[in-house]
């Protein structure tokens, strides 16, 4: 109630705009509730209900991935690649699905055997909560599982997953720069800034393979794989496609994504603000004069 007291609600996608607009219809029956406008009217009050999508800030992720730290990251990491390689950067938390990450990973290796030796996944994971017994047991689970795959995958002295347990901007912006794709499979998200800065700084044309319930596949679906969070068998075959995807193909949705994530930058996501706050002061100058 008291969020329609204010003269605009920023929220994070279109999908969120209605959902607070069914809110406000199904639990005030003295709202009148303007779909088409996004609009809410209370006791005489009207208030916008706006999607403003959080973005990534491009020309600052464009400085730091040449930065001597990122480059030095990513001389490190480039001997741990693969023929090919999945990248992940994510917290180490339930919602983010990184179990249902690793089950659709060695799924995908039941079925192709043959990528074992040419395949790579970096997993760079910021450690969350670990004070919360349900967290511990998530990090043990992740770690049983990956021993388990490593163990029926890797070759001698080549594990076929690592994982980075800590908090490193720069490492995980390096780590982005070489992925041929990127998964980010969380169960739920309000936006995943993962998803828009690793199409910025990736520079081989990489596949970005995006859960349907993020926040971020509003803007990038056109570009990206879909993927139900829940879904491990399609999440396993979204990989593969991904994988052996042609070259023209990956190269036209990594430009689409560039661009659509370049055209809704974190400038942009200001200036969006900032217009609807200038329209509605001019609108209100009007009314009263």
């Amino acid at each position: 109630l008291s969020l329609c007291a204010n003269d605009i609600v920023g929220l994070q996608t279109y999908r969120d705009a209605r959902n607070f607009l069914h809110t406000c219809e199904a639990f005030f029956p003295n709202a009148d509730v303007d779909y088409r406008q996004r609009a809410v009217t209370m006791n005489g009050h009207r208030t916008l209900v706006r999607p403003y999508p959080i973005s990534v800030e491009v020309g600052e992720l464009r400085r730091m991935m040449v930065s001597g730290r990122v480059r030095e990251y990513e001389a490190k990491l480039r001997p741990l690649l693969g023929e090919h390689t999945i990248v992940r950067v994510d917290r180490a938390e339930p919602s983010k699905n990184v179990l249902r990450g690793f089950m659709a990973f060695d799924l995908l290796l039941e079925r192709h055997p043959e990528l074992a030796d040419k395949l790579r996944f970096l997993v760079f994971l910021v450690p969350s909560r670990t004070h919360i017994r349900q967290y511990q047991r998530y990090m043990e689970d992740i770690n049983r599982l990956v021993e388990r795959i490593n163990a029926k995958y890797s070759t001698e002295g080549s594990p076929i997953i690592r994982v980075f347990y800590e908090n490193n901007y720069p490492q995980a912006i390096a780590g982005m720069k070489l992925y041929d794709v990127l998964l980010v499979n969380a169960v739920i998200d309000g936006m995943n800034l993962v998803a828009k800065e690793g199409p910025i700084v990736n520079g081989k044309d990489g596949v970005l393979v995006l859960s349907e319930s993020v926040g971020a596949y509003e803007q990038l679906a056109e570009g990206a794989l879909a993927v139900s969070p829940a879904d491990i068998d399609g999440t396993a075959k979204a990989l593969y496609e991904a994988l052996t995807m042609p070259a023209e193909e990956r190269k036209r949705r990594a430009a689409i994504l560039r661009e659509i994530i370049e055209q809704n930058d974190l400038p942009a996501w200001v200036c969006q603000q900032m217009g609807d706050l200038d329209a509605l002061t001019e609108a209100s100058a009007q009314a009263a004069s």
